[in-house]
């Protein structure tokens, strides 16, 4: 995966317990800068994807697809969220951001569709 902060390898590992590991890698040798082990079991994720350091979960393929859970890189927390995406065509088999345009693309029964993404920058009290 690709997003604006690098080049990420999302996986799981037997040691750790079948749970999603993201890694963030050098993008010219392909080694792995740091990685990340979550508490989200690799069985329970439909697709996923990285937007500026953090990684979204939806909970399946089929139609109510939601991304639900969300995993910050930056402070190594997670938290469980519910941004519903429209399934138009009742399966979506593939789901990737692109920095450059700001949008997820997916396969979805054999259509390509396009999700545009919005992002917007939280400023905390000790920012001001």
């Amino acid at each position: 995966m690709v997003d604006e902060g690098g080049l990420w390898a999302v996986y799981a590992t037997n040691q750790n317990a079948g749970n999603i590991v993201i890694s963030k890698l050098n993008p010219n040798t392909l080694q792995i800068i740091k990685s990340w082990t979550t508490n989200h079991p690799k069985r329970s994720a439909g697709e996923a994807f990285m937007i500026c350091g953090t990684l979204y979960v939806t909970n399946g393929y089929a139609g109510g697809t939601k991304v639900y859970y969300a995993f910050h890189t930056n402070s190594s927390t997670y938290e469980y969220i519910d941004i519903a995406l429209q399934n138009k065509y009742s399966h979506i088999s593939m789901l990737d951001y692109n920095p450059k345009d700001r949008a997820l693309y997916a396969w979805n029964n054999g259509h390509q569709v396009l999700y545009n993404v919005t992002l917007f920058h939280v400023i905390r009290s000790e920012e001001l």
